[in-house]
Order: structure tokens, then sequence, then C-alpha cells
């Protein structure tokens, strides 16, 4: 299992904290997963960054059990 915190924009589509029981195999795989959760948020899920216990991974980064998972869609300053 791997709990997953979601910011700005992305909590129109997921509660603020999510625990998924089956760990997927990479990132990109949770993009996926993800997307086949909510497909209107697609194109924002798209564009987001992972971090792992507060630290950005590219893709491929492997995940384990017990891994805290932040979303983070990209924003814009002003």
């Amino acid at each position: 299992m791997i709990t997953l915190e979601f910011f700005a924009g992305l909590k129109d589509y997921f509660p603020p904290v999510m625990e998924v029981r089956e760990t997927p195999e990479d990132i990109n795989r949770l993009r996926r997963y993800l997307i086949d959760q909510q497909s209107f948020a697609t194109t924002l899920l798209e564009q987001c960054r992972f971090a792992v216990d507060d630290t950005f991974v590219q893709e491929d980064y492997r995940l384990r059990q017990g891994d805290l998972v932040l979303v983070i869609p990209p924003s814009s300053g002003g």
C-alpha cells in the first residue's frame, strides 16, 4: 500500500489523501492508474510532478510499500 497526497486543482477529482492498496510498479503506472480512476483529470495528471518522501522523482522511479507520494500539479506565480 502507498499513500497519495493531492494538491491544488487535483482536489477537485481526488480526496486530499488517498491510499492505494496495490502498489503500482513505478510512477508511470501510478499515473495511468490515476487517469483510469478519473479520466476527466487526464490533462492535469499528465502535467503533474510526483515526489516520494519529499523528493521529486522520475517516471521510472520504482515505488515501494509504504511510500508517501505527493502528486503536484503545475502552478503559476504572480
